[in-house]
């Protein structure tokens, strides 16, 4: 019986495109482990984002939702509007409850720390301690149905001007049970976060 063989050129190019497959399917499936997920929402009033900052100086990421505090400087990108006197300014930090098919400004939410005076004026910042809310107690509060998110929000504010509620800086949080991810963050270095605030207290 005579055996039907394939020439080496037709072997190899079947064994380079099986390869390239694999290589495509093994890509694939490693940048589904790896890619950063995202909030399911847009908020068009965010100007900038928030970093989260330890007493160490270091970047807070993650952690319990019960940890008290969860960070404890956040830090913002954005300051005040221009022209502004920023005499007397403070920034604040809000959570709101995201919530599928409604606009942002509509979203539910509470402070949860009290007004900070700030030393940068182009450098906004709040303290968070161990009296403010912590990321349990907000979603408690305010339940976390849409895919687990909890948008944080820096809103400023001076003596003469109120507080400036139609742009903010932001950051996208995931609460899975009794744990949290920072999801859309800033980078900004925390090494000298406690500067950034000039007095305690929420």
């Amino acid at each position: 019986m005579a055996t039907l063989t394939l020439p080496r050129s037709r072997a190899r190019l079947g064994l380079g495109v099986l390869a390239v497959a694999v290589a495509l399917v093994a890509g694939v499936l490693v940048w589904r482990l790896t890619a950063q997920p995202e909030a399911p929402y847009a908020d068009p009033a965010s100007t900038g984002v928030l970093t989260l900052c330890s007493a160490q100086g270091e970047a807070v990421t993650g952690g319990k939702t019960g940890d008290r505090p969860f960070a404890d400087v956040v830090l913002g990108e954005s300051g005040l509007p221009d022209g502004t006197d920023p005499t007397g300014a403070v920034a604040t930090l809000y959570a709101y409850q995201p919530r599928e098919g409604v606009s942002p400004a509509e979203y539910s939410g509470t402070a949860i720390t009290a007004a900070t005076p700030y030393a940068d004026p182009a450098r906004p910042a709040t303290e968070v301690t161990a009296q403010a809310w912590t990321l349990g107690d907000f979603v408690t509060a305010f339940p976390a149905g849409f895919d687990g998110y909890v948008q944080l929000r820096l809103v400023l504010g001076t003596p003469g001007l109120g507080s400036v509620t139609d742009h903010y800086d932001t950051a996208d949080i995931k609460v899975d049970g009794d744990s949290w991810e920072l999801v859309g963050g800033g980078h900004a270095s925390c090494k000298s976060a406690g500067k950034a605030v000039t007095t305690g207290g929420s």
